[in-house]
């Protein structure tokens, strides 16, 4: 399998006098392979949202460097990033991001608009994605008018329909009930064994984690531990468990002294 994302001892610092920096991210590296199914775990204040952001071309790493899909982030400017990010990468926002005076179609449809592709070819491809998704039935209805379920699949197809790199998941679940919640992550599962996706979620809900292939726990800005699915998600959501167990073990111990 190719690589798709390869962070080389990346850091993150803010600030410009040494006596007010602080460093978000600390020489982090790792690898992704095609069609993985990562998940990126994390206290609060740990750096998995600061991770995300430069991955996602949003925030510059400070030392080392990205590659996504072959292409340095580093090497591009404003533009080019910009550019890169429309065309190569798909977002999935934890509150929707749904242009509310667009219908289902026209938000899908948003990305390949901005790319001026031709309109019977969006037709084409929206309605694909849409029945991929199983939402062609509410393609003509605004935001308003949808469910939490239905908004967070339109949002899925609007990341996929322009088939990207690499999709990227911020606490997706975080606005959904238990049973919506559970439908998208199914969804992004099917979506990773049937269409290869290769898709990074930041999550902080072990039961979503659990359907990950892969998952790199973030602590002080750095990899503290990964761990990979083996066995069955019930297995792999156990050990999930264990392995933050020890983490907040880890904080107390550490307030303590």
């Amino acid at each position: 399998m190719n690589t798709i994302l390869s962070a080389t001892n990346i850091s993150k610092i803010y600030g410009k006098k040494e006596a007010s920096t602080y460093t978000a991210i600390r020489n982090l590296s790792f690898s992704m392979k095609e069609g993985e199914f990562i998940g990126i775990m994390g206290p609060s204040g740990s750096g998995k949202t600061t991770l995300l952001n430069m991955i996602a071309t949003l925030d510059p790493a400070t030392e080392g460097d990205i590659t996504i899909n072959g292409v340095s982030l580093s090497a591009m400017d404003e533009n080019g990033l910009s550019d890169f990010r429309s065309r190569q990468l798909g977002f999935i926002f934890q509150d929707f991001n749904l242009l509310e005076t667009m219908n289902a179609f026209e938000n899908i449809a948003l990305p390949l608009s901005l790319q001026h592709i031709a309109v019977p070819q969006i037709q084409a491809t929206v309605r694909q994605v849409a029945g991929l998704l199983g939402i062609h039935d509410i393609l003509e209805k605004y935001p308003a008018e949808l469910s939490g379920g239905q908004k967070q699949r339109t949002a899925i197809a609007r990341a996929l329909v322009h088939n990207p790199a690499l999709l990227l998941a911020d606490e997706p679940t975080g606005a959904l009930d238990s049973k919506n919640a559970a439908a998208l992550l199914n969804t992004l599962t099917e979506l990773n064994r049937s269409q290869n996706a290769s898709i990074l979620m930041v999550t902080h809900d072990p039961l979503s984690a659990s359907h990950c292939s892969r998952l790199l726990f973030i602590k002080d800005g750095a990899i503290a531990q990964e761990l990979h699915s083996t066995g069955t998600r019930e297995q792999f959501y156990r050990d999930i468990l264990e392995v933050l167990g020890g983490m907040d073990r880890e904080l107390v111990a550490g307030g303590r002294r």
